[in-house]
This record gives C-alpha cells, structure tokens and sequence, in this order.
C-alpha cells in the first residue's frame, strides 16, 4: 500500500514540475516571438522610411532575414509560422506601399528579399527536423543499445552469481568428498586408518617390495582382557581408554610407519623401513612397554597390557592375507605364552 501511495505522489510530482516547465517554455517562447516581432517591426518602418536610401535599406533587409532566422531556430512550435506570415506580410506592403503607389521601381529589391527569405528559412526549417528525426532515431537507437546493455549486465550478473554458487556447490561436494573419504578409510573413535585402508596400504607395500625386493614388518596389536573394562567399567569408558592408548602408541610409532585399528581392540603396525629383527623387537618391545604404564580416564586409573605378533615380508608372507594371518597367530601364540608379550610367527619359544 506504501509503495503504491509513492508511485501516485511520484508521478503527481513529475506532471506538476513538465506542467510548470511547459508553462515556462510557453512564456519564454512569447517574450521571443514579441521581441522578433518588435524588431522586425521596427526594421519594416524603417525600411519604408529610407527606401529612397538603398545603402541603408539594404542593411534593414539584413536586420529582417536575421530575425526570421532566429524566429525558426529560437522558437520551434511556431517560429517558421510566423517568420513565413510576416515575410508574406512584408512583401505585399513593399509592393503595394512603395512600388505600385509610388512607382519607385529601385524598391524592388526589398520585395524581393521577403521571398528569398522564406525559401532560406523554409530550407532551414526542413534540414531542422530532418535532423531533429534523426536525433530522434539516434535517441531511440541509444535509449535500445542501453537498455540491451542493462538486460546483458543483468544477465552477466546473474551469470557471475551463478558461477558463484556453482564454485560454493562444487567446495562443498568436495569437502563432502574428502569427508566420505576420510570416514571411508579412517577410524572414527582414534582417528586411525581402519581395517580397509590398512589392507590397501599393505598391498601397495607387497607390489613396491617385489619391485624393489625390499623388506617390511607386519605387527599385531591385541589388548590383553580388554573385554573386563568393558563389562566392568562400561563401553564409554573402554572407548576412551581405546583412545587414550592410540595417541600413546602414536606418540613412539616412526613417521615412515603406520599404526591402524583393525577393529575392537585390535591394531595393526606396519613398519615399512627395513629393520632387523633385534631392531624390530626393541621397536615394539617400547611400545609394548608404554601401554604398561597407568592410564587415567574419566579420572580413573586403569592398567591393561597388550601382546604382540610379528610376521616379515617375505620371508613369512608374501601377500596381506599371509601376512596379517600369520601376525594374527603370533599374536595368539604370545596369548598363549602368558600376554604381555611380543612374539615372531617363526619363534619357537
């Protein structure tokens, strides 16, 4: 309702201010016509006064051509009108006052004169509105080019914003990408890569060994009684408690290594340099030393061991399944030996 009581005042506004310029224009276009008038007039007497005088009359006839000049250009709605009329007007009363009344044939001239008058003007007045057509043409051609041009910046607009949200569509799919992929791979509750990516991982690392004939190490990770924290203290506790041991594992595993959870309290260790298997031992015997030491959680302290199986490439597998079967069963035999220990598949004690 606001809006359409602004666009009625709008409007009431703009007649009133074209009404009031057009009465303006009306005014300032009679002071023209009474002055040219008022001059032309005065020319005219003067004229007659001094036809005998042809020097002068001459001049006057100078004097009247300008003035119809200014009569066509200056007032555009009847100016030609009325410099065609009083040229007309002139002629006849040069000829009838002057030359038929008097017989003074020299002021033939000045009868003349009213005539070419109006031809320089009537050619004047034709050029002027074949021009004020074409500005016409040329405004209206303008006034088309730019509201093209309006229609194609809002087009382009609309386009760049488009663009805008095609790129923050294609950002958010990818970041939805790398989240599907991340949860794809990795281990929601330690931030591990899962069972998945390590077995990827392991066959990428069977395929480089066989073309470089280098060596690696697989370690099976099992928490000794794991099960009696959860029975007894909860899952949300064994949850962290999971955790917690994860970043403690992290904390001593080599950047070059990668440690995974396979699933429940199991974890997997590739070491991927080529070690012996005193190295190794003390390696994992360090790890095995740390998950020792108390854990607090929820402050709680809470106290867990862990047994460990190894199995080398390829002297005890040659693909992951071989691999991660054999760390498996000498992570048992370690189980089976008292936990709490750190067993190779091919061990005998």
């Amino acid at each position: 309702m606001g809006n359409t009581r602004n666009f009625i005042t709008n409007v009431k506004n703009d007649y009133l201010v074209n009404k009031k310029m057009a009465g303006e224009n009306r005014v300032a276009s009679g002071i023209k016509i009474g002055i040219c008038l008022l001059l032309y007039l005065t020319a005219l007497f003067l004229q007659i006064r001094f036809a005998s005088t042809t020097n002068i009359a001459g001049v006057i006839a100078q004097i009247q051509v300008m003035v119809s000049v200014y009569l066509v250009v200056a007032v555009r709605n009847k100016g030609y009108q009325i410099a065609v009329g009083i040229n007309i007007l002139v002629s006849l009363i040069i000829s009838i006052r002057i030359v038929f009344l008097t017989g003074n044939l020299d002021a033939i001239p000045g009868v003349v004169i009213p005539f070419c008058t109006i031809i320089t003007i009537s050619i004047i007045s034709f050029y002027e509105k074949s021009f004020e057509i074409k500005l016409t043409e040329v405004t209206a051609q303008k006034k088309e080019l730019s509201t093209l041009y309006d229609e194609l910046a809002g087009t382009e607009k609309e386009i760049l914003q488009q663009n805008v949200r095609l790129k923050d569509l294609n950002r958010k799919m990818k970041q939805r990408e790398v989240r599907l992929n991340y949860l794809a791979y990795t281990d929601v509750l330690t931030g591990l890569p899962n069972r998945e990516m390590l077995i990827n991982k392991l066959d990428f690392l069977v395929e480089r060994a066989q073309e470089k004939q280098a060596h690696f190490t697989v370690v099976f990770i099992d928490l000794d009684d794991f099960k009696k924290i959860n029975d007894y203290k909860g899952h949300y506790i064994g949850d962290l408690l999971l955790k917690s041991i994860a970043d403690k594992i992290k904390k001593i595993v080599y950047q070059q290594d990668m440690l995974g959870r396979l699933g429940g309290d199991e974890f997997t260790l590739k070491i991927q340099r080529d070690l012996s298997e005193i190295e190794i031992f003390e390696y994992v015997e360090k790890i095995r030393t740390a998950i020792l030491e108390p854990f607090v959680v929820e402050n709680m302290e809470l106290n867990i061991s862990a047994s460990f199986g190894i199995a080398l490439y390829p002297r005890d597998g040659i693909n992951a399944a071989e691999l991660l079967n054999y760390s498996d069963i000498a992570m048992y035999k370690a189980k089976e030996f008292g936990k709490n220990r750190v067993q190779f598949i091919n061990e005998r004690v």
